[in-house]
């Protein structure tokens, strides 16, 4: 598996986490909702961060299944007997098996981090059973739009610090506009039923989505500074995101779920 220095750019903090579970967990519940989990199955559950999507998956698969729960830091996640609970740089380390395979593979937030993201596609793919299901979900790149701030120039900061997050994303290797190749990659592998869902919200001062953005500007705060961007930009920005007369676009999130074919022929 191909290796490289480049790492995740956000720690797997409460801070970070429990706002973006806040914001997409709605749309990742929905996308398994549409292709259906049944009791007994087997998932697993890519970058699992904090375990929001673990433990709805343990819900869904119920006692006779089982869910696998995969992070590079699995402190905030917790075995039970239905959860298996395993620690890997997916950068360098194989995704944990099974003899027969799984039905559900989860993955959000993690493969535009990575630089073997394609091969890791690939992998995901050949792990899924025949009808097996893959839901993915992704940061894709957009323009932010501040539909109400303090002053004129409150606006042109959130839009200038929210665009520069983005780029320096980008900079460092995250691929945001990986959620918007991937239904091309899954049709070119023979998948089935490859549909993706883009989706964007407002996000008000004082709620878990400006609290996602502060959260972003905190743990990458020495490169956004690095772009000209001052501690004070960053300190107003902050005050910006805790405030309720703030009501910003949120990043935008695509989802994406594809079934792998079934070889056997119908009887």
């Amino acid at each position: 598996m191909t290796t490289t220095g480049q790492r995740y750019q956000f720690r797997n903090s409460p801070h970070q986490l429990h706002p973006l579970q806040d914001v997409l967990d709605p749309h990742t519940v929905r996308e398994l909702a549409r292709v259906g989990v049944k009791p007994g199955a087997r998932a697993l559950d890519l970058g699992a961060g904090a375990g929001s999507i673990t433990r709805h998956l343990a819900t869904l698969v119920g006692p006779a299944g089982k869910v696998t729960a995969v992070d590079i830091d699995t402190c905030l996640l917790d075995p039970t007997a239905v959860i298996d609970v395993y620690q890997r740089d997916l950068r360098a380390e194989p995704i944990p098996t099974t003899g027969d395979g799984y039905d559900i593979i989860t993955a959000r937030c993690l493969l535009e981090h990575l630089p073997n993201r394609a091969e890791l596609l690939q992998q995901m793919i050949h792990l899924l059973r025949p009808s097996g299901w893959l839901v993915l979900g992704e940061i894709v790149y957009s323009r932010v739009l501040v539909h109400r701030a303090p002053t004129e120039s409150d606006t042109a900061l959130i839009t200038r610090v929210v665009h520069t997050i983005l780029d320096t994303l980008t900079h460092r290797g995250v691929d945001l506009h990986w959620g918007e190749t991937t239904p091309a990659l899954l049709l070119a592998a023979g998948m089935n039923h490859v549909q993706a869902h883009s989706h964007t919200e407002t996000w008000t001062g004082g709620g878990p989505g400006c609290a996602l953005y502060a959260n972003n500007t905190h743990q990458l705060h020495d490169q956004l500074t690095d772009t000209g961007l001052t501690p004070g930009d960053l300190d107003r920005f902050t005050e910006l995101m805790s405030d309720p007369h703030v009501v910003v676009s949120s990043y935008q999130f695509t989802t994406t779920h594809a079934q792998k074919p079934d070889p056997s022929p119908p009887r």
